[in-house]
């Protein structure tokens, strides 16, 4: 799958643009934000890689 992403989502996206992408980044990006909580909800694997599925929650405030 990497071999693959790279020959197509990267060749036509950019690496510097896809690289933390493919790194898997992501999910520290989105629980940096505030206090909500990420959890990921589904993987779904494709012939470039996997897509990865999160759910955001905000804790009630009380």
């Amino acid at each position: 799958m990497r071999a693959l992403f790279r020959l197509t989502v990267q060749t036509l996206d950019g690496r510097a643009d896809t690289q933390p992408n493919a790194d898997g980044v992501l999910e520290r990006i989105l629980s940096d934000y505030g206090e909500a909580v990420i959890a990921p909800r589904a993987i779904v694997p494709t012939a470039t890689g996997a897509i990865s599925l999160f759910k955001s929650t905000r804790p009630s405030s009380t």
